[in-house]
């Protein structure tokens, strides 16, 4: 390469050149490619103390795990990404962490998890462990020789500093360095600065390669990822408290963990999940026509849904006496508005049958009477959940508006009894718990089992189901079976699991019990 500076009259234009270099040049000293906010590393930090990243074992070729970690949680927990300039990133980071994170925010993965993640710390961090571990587990042994530069680059970029400082030293000394000297210190920095940007456009089109041969394993560990998120979303959305939302505290990692372990609660918190989505649809539809909306006008003479140019009469006083004719007549123009419809329903009674041959359904039936005990509590009903078996295998677990705690409600999901079926002692503890305050019960059964009721028994139920204007709904889970004839006597309707899927039972059951 020919020296660019050759003559002592070159001196001004190489000092011009250096001079402009070191004003434009950028401090490359951050090794994450995000800006991120002190609370999100601060919750980040949090983390990381309790379960570290997983990371290479050599860090030669592979990015660093660390900065990339933090990337990734800030682009999932914090609503807006913002990219740092690139000239202010550490040149490993900029050649192997962008590429590679322009992959993972680039999937069609990248949009749903963060829909799980933003603004919730556990499931954010959760995914991103999720991910570093199967990226280290399964990262490919890829050839790219390109990136045995990243340590020549080093190595230039220490010798150019080298030569830039003696040039700066021998403009302080009381002895300056000859024309000739100089000219070889700018030289030899030019040319060490021309050889990293040559070397560093070979890297970039390296690493692009690089980073599309990760792809499978970038897919593979963002499904990872994707999965963890949503069980963590899903578990904390079923059990955790409203009121802590998703934080990294003691209460909420003990939860996590506890759940984690129980495939029971987890199937729960699954279906869960689902039947709430449902519930709030309906609520947001469970109008006449829509709550409070304006939809359409009409005339008459309420003052509250008057249109802004009927009550601009009142302003003068020549129009204020038309104004009073209008209200007179019922002919004022203002808005026709659709208004919830509000359906007065009474306490909830739900009765799960936990006989042996009820364990493979034992999920689906704790979920939807979750998925009641919701709607009694927005509604400020009570809820009583009655489990039986035997006869002499009965529990009952009340659920007041306020008086009650996640855990609670989780130990009532995890009870089951196994045995035998008896319902004449659970429709007993209806009728007691009508007697002590559960007005104009709502009542729901979910068996599989036959038992056999007496007409003394079946007829006292009428009466005070009638008397105290209690409703009673049968689940009758049948499928592949002939079972069902000892609840027609009692139940109002019946679903039957023969008819129809589980799902389509909930569905309709939830969307009759929203008000």
């Amino acid at each position: 390469m020919r020296d660019r500076y050759q003559k002592e009259q070159d001196l001004p234009l190489a000092e011009r050149w250096l001079e402009n270099y070191l004003l434009t040049r950028k401090q490359a000293d951050s090794r994450q490619l995000l800006h991120t906010t002190r609370l999100t590393d601060l919750i980040y930090q949090g983390f990381a103390a309790q379960q570290p990243i997983n990371r290479f074992s050599s860090d030669r070729n592979t990015p660093d795990m660390e900065s990339l970690a933090k990337d990734l949680f800030a682009a999932l927990y914090s609503p807006i990404l913002r990219r740092k300039d690139e000239d202010s990133v550490k040149l490993k980071e900029r050649m192997l962490s962008k590429p590679l994170f322009e992959k993972i925010v680039g999937s069609g993965y990248f949009n749903e998890l963060k829909g799980l993640c933003e603004d919730k710390e556990l499931p954010s961090y959760d995914a991103v462990s999720a991910f570093c571990n199967v990226l280290v587990r399964d990262f490919p042994a890829i050839d790219t020789p390109e990136l045995r530069y990243l340590d020549v680059i080093e190595q230039l970029t220490m010798q150019a500093k080298k030569a830039i400082q003696a040039i700066y030293d021998s403009r302080n000394s009381q002895k300056p360095a000859s024309a000739k000297k100089l000219l070889f210190l700018y030289n030899r920095a030019d040319r060490k600065l021309s050889q990293i940007e040559c070397l560093t456009a070979k890297i970039q089109k390296a690493a692009v390669r690089w980073a599309e041969a990760l792809e499978p394993v970038i897919d593979t560990a963002l499904r990872a990822a994707l999965h963890e998120a949503f069980k963590t979303h899903t578990i904390m959305e079923a059990w955790g408290s409203s009121n802590e939302e998703m934080r990294n505290i003691p209460m909420n990692q003990t939860l996590l963990n506890y759940v984690k372990n129980s495939k029971q609660l987890q199937e729960i918190a699954r279906l869960l999940g689902r039947y709430r989505e449902l519930i709030a649809d309906k609520r947001k539809n469970s109008y006449s026509y829509g709550r409070g909306e304006k939809y359409d006008l009409t005339t008459g003479n309420d003052i509250t849904n008057c249109l802004s140019s009927e009550l601009a009469l009142l302003g003068m006083a020549e129009t204020e006496i038309l104004f009073m004719r209008r209200y007179e007549q019922k002919r004022l123009m203002q808005y026709r508005k659709r208004t919830a419809v509000v359906k007065g329903r009474g306490d909830m009674i739900v009765l799960i049958d936990e006989s042996g041959s009820t364990r493979s359904v034992a999920g689906w039936a704790k979920a939807l009477a979750l998925a009641l005990l919701d709607i009694a509590s927005r509604d400020g009903r009570k809820f009583a959940m009655v489990h039986f078996a035997s006869a002499d295998r009965i529990r009952t677990d009340l659920f007041e508006p306020g008086h009650y705690t996640p855990e609670d409600v989780m130990k009532a999901a995890e009870q089951f009894f196994g045995g035998g079926t008896n319902f004449e002692a659970p429709l007993k503890e209806a009728l007691r718990l009508m007697e002590n305050g559960y007005e104009n019960a709502d009542i729901t059964i979910i068996t599989d089992g036959e038992c056999s009721l007496s007409e003394i028994f079946t007829e006292e139920f009428h009466k005070k189901t009638a008397a105290c204007k209690a409703t009673v709904t049968g689940i009758l889970l049948d499928k592949g079976g002939t079972c069902g004839k000892s609840l027609e006597p009692f139940c109002d309707k019946i679903y039957h699991s023969s008819d129809l899927t589980e799902d389509e039972i909930a569905l309709d059951i939830l969307n009759s019990k929203v008000s």
